[in-house]
């Protein structure tokens, strides 16, 4: 066995049953750490001694009888963002460089109570802000199939760890498709669950100290290399933690053995913001054409009624009110008398700075409308399935250059957000399976859409189509 090419429930059950320790798959990552994570950048912050310590107490627990829980022993990394006990949490921002974690983030907490080993902490861009990874403290990251390529962000550095087998499992955050696009780009899986369905105490841009801001649409999920894993990460961190009002004690249920000829599948191919390139549709095509093969009802269609760019406006609105809640006047005031601009994101910013309270529930009606939409679809279909980005990894650049889809330019907030929002904004479960590559060999992923609060459907749904694709792909460069 190479433990570091297995997904994390293999890892567990070869612990359970003693084919493996703790401390040889927790050595084994830690050496594949120092040997490739140096030209990569993923991690950030390499807890040896904290791991080792872990995986002995791990391997103590197993020799005495006792079982830690689901992950018993194995190994994982965090993203930067979420508290860590003893270690540092900065999210990237230069004023937190400093600060470190009292106490571990809920969902961290969580897995160390399942038995996970923390190896160490993965990079992010600034206060999670964007959909690449670069951060002013740590540097970039790179893709793991082509350095000069961005790894997407803002789960950047743990997609490219997962990918590159430095980690089996990563505990990521989503608001804008921060687990869906770097899983996309790096070709992994992903899940972004219900709005609400896991805690995000502990996770930063909420500042510490400062009032929590983040209260729509932020999400907290995994990354891993199999769907089997992302249920079982799911199951070991969801549920209330007692400091968030909004979370709901909504059992997640068994998810039901589906085969793919069982499955109805509505899919959207494109829509009227930003234009997927040919290797997205030409992988969107690819997919329905193998699921049809397989028996499964796929009709290209989208909710009705839907109105995409006032959807991306509230979207973009309800994010901007968040962020620029505890914003001082003097910041906000220079958006009060408006650039010229076409620029949908400096757009958005100009609707918010006042931060109307009127205009912000105007916000919050229009998305239960939206979500009422897309749920009536889901009436009548299994998943919606549709691109999770327009376009394979892109070179790395500035956010003030337009992001460039075979060939036209677009703004790049706008283009970057253009698929992932809408289920951030309904705040739906979302899995990303990869499922093909442009020409270039880079990997494309798809992305599935349930109701809320449905993560068991939506599970069963992509395990069944997990069974058509071939294995989590290996970077080239990182086969062994």
């Amino acid at each position: 066995m190479e433990p570091c090419f297995e997904t994390a429930a293999r890892l567990a059950r070869a612990i359970a049953k003693g084919r493996l320790s703790s401390v040889e798959a927790t050595q084994a990552h830690l050496a594949r750490i120092d040997k490739l994570n140096g030209a990569l950048n993923a991690l950030v912050l390499v807890d040896r001694a904290g791991a080792l310590k872990a995986a002995k107490a791990a391997d103590r627990a197993r020799a005495a009888g006792k079982d830690l829980g689901p992950l018993h022993g194995v190994p994982i990394t965090i993203k930067e963002a979420f508290d860590v006990r003893g270690l540092h949490t900065t999210s990237s921002h230069p004023p937190l460089k400093d600060n470190v974690a009292r106490q571990d983030a809920s969902a961290v907490a969580r897995l160390r109570a399942a038995g996970a080993v923390i190896l160490g902490k993965t990079n992010v861009p600034e206060l999670c802000a964007d959909f690449q990874t670069g951060s002013p403290l740590f540097g970039p990251t790179r893709n793991a199939w082509d350095p000069t390529r961005t790894p997407g962000g803002s789960t950047g550095g743990g997609a490219v760890a997962v990918a590159t087998r430095l980690s089996p499992l990563e505990l990521g955050s989503d608001i804008g498709g921060s687990v869906r696009n770097p899983a996309h780009f790096n070709g992994i899986l992903s899940l972004k669950p219900t709005e609400w369905r896991v805690p995000g105490h502990g996770h930063v841009p909420d500042l510490p100290g400062a009032p929590r801001t983040i209260r729509y649409m932020g999400v907290y999920g995994p990354l891993a290399r199999s769907v089997e894993d992302l249920e079982l990460a799911l199951r070991v961190i969801a549920g209330p933690d007692g400091y968030e009002a909004e979370a709901a004690p909504v059992p997640i249920g068994p998810a039901p053995a589906a085969k793919p000829g069982d499955l109805r599948l509505a899919v959207i191919a494109g829509n009227p913001l930003v234009a997927t390139s040919a290797d997205t549709q030409a992988v969107v095509q690819q997919t329905m054409r193998l699921l049809g093969k397989a028996g499964a009802k796929v009709k290209r269609t989208e909710p009705d009624g839907l109105d995409w760019r006032q959807a991306w406006d509230d979207w973009s609105d309800l994010f901007q009110y968040q962020v620029r809640a505890l914003q001082p006047l003097a910041e906000r005031e220079r958006y009060f008398t408006p650039r010229e601009s076409q620029d949908p994101s400096y757009l958005s910013t100009v609707r918010t700075a006042r931060l109307d309270l009127g205009q912000f529930f105007q916000v919050l009606d229009r998305r239960d409308q939206v979500l009422r939409r897309c749920e009536a679809l889901l009436d009548s279909h299994d998943a919606i399935l549709m691109p999770v980005m327009p376009d394979a990894a892109f070179v790395t650049q500035k956010q003030s250059v337009p992001l460039v889809i075979d060939g036209k330019p677009y703004p790049y907030f706008f283009a970057g957000t253009a698929w992932n929002f809408l289920a951030n904004l309904t705040g739906q479960p979302s899995i990303v399976l990869p499922c093909g590559f442009s020409k270039g060999g880079l990997p494309i992923g798809l992305q599935l859409v349930g109701k809320r609060w449905g993560e068991a459907k939506l599970l069963s749904v992509a395990k069944a189509i997990e069974t058509l694709l071939p294995p989590c792909p290996v970077p080239p460069a990182y086969a062994r």
